[in-house]
């Protein structure tokens, strides 16, 4: 079969739907989002979520790699001018190559339960990383709630680094929705100004940590529905982590106890 045409105007089609998929209407519309460069783009493959590639003309040879393994499942490739690729990349350094996939949605893990909640998280970037940081730990679960950003938004999806095909990721109104589906879990809230510190707390039981937005923090709707709030002690005068570093704290140090079998806990922490 005869190669594609190579496209080289950003009006074609298929380039303007890869363009429309910057903008969240369309996303949650299509159920579609883009994952940029090889690593990503090789990810999605490996999850079985990969639509279509596109790529530059003369990829690099991590780039021609992954379009080889694309072609090989049957995978729609186009082929465009470094121009048009460059005009439908959501990044300033495009790698040459991207794919359009559906918003993964990886099996629920084995285990207690471990939930990270982002509660109107709305920095991109940290919505990513602690999505990857809950991949990472272990977490069974990441929870979004009304204004946190798009956690599969090419921006979050590029900060994730793959943690949105390893890690279930849910939307909920209000604490009351846990309960259609992780009835019965101790919520934490964390909080720079807290009385517990986190490695005080027993988490290898069905948990929760509620992380909210840079400025405002856990809203008072989670607050209210956490059993407490905990914070990471700090040294000098740093009043506080990002919010991203601080969810990594706290998830690895669930991860800890989950491995170890930890009997560390809150004085009284499961005498309901």
């Amino acid at each position: 079969m005869a190669p594609a045409p190579l496209i080289r105007s950003a009006r074609n089609p298929a380039v303007a739907h890869i363009r429309s998929l910057q903008r969240g209407s369309v996303r949650r519309r299509t159920g579609h989002t883009i994952v940029e460069g090889p690593k990503l783009v090789a990810e999605a493959l490996h999850a079985g979520v990969v639509d279509s590639v596109l790529c530059v003309a003369e990829p690099s040879p991590a780039a021609a790699a992954v379009v080889n393994d694309a072609a090989a499942q049957g995978i729609t490739i186009r082929r465009c001018t470094d121009g048009v690729f460059n005009a439908a990349a959501d990044t300033e350094t495009p790698q040459g190559i991207l794919a359009v996939i559906a918003a993964p949605d990886p099996p629920p893990l084995p285990g207690p339960a471990l939930l990270l909640v982002l509660d109107g998280v709305q920095d991109p970037g940290n919505v990513g990383a602690m999505v990857r940081s809950a991949a990472a730990a272990g977490a069974t679960n990441v929870i979004c709630t009304p204004g946190t950003a798009d956690a599969h938004s090419p921006k979050t999806m590029r900060a994730g680094a793959g943690g949105q095909f390893r890690v279930p990721i849910r939307k909920v109104a209000n604490p009351a929705d846990l309960e259609s589906f992780a009835a019965g879990i101790d919520i934490y809230a964390a909080s720079a100004d807290a009385d517990l510190v986190y490695h005080d707390i027993d988490w290898t039981g069905p948990s929760g940590l509620v992380v909210g937005a840079e400025a405002a923090g856990v809203s008072p709707e989670w607050r209210a529905a956490s059993r407490a709030a905990v914070r990471v002690p700090m040294h000098a005068e740093v009043e506080s982590l990002n919010a991203a570093a601080a969810a990594a704290v706290i998830l690895f140090e669930a991860a800890r106890q989950r491995a170890a079998g930890s009997t560390t806990k809150e004085p009284g922490a499961r005498a309901h």
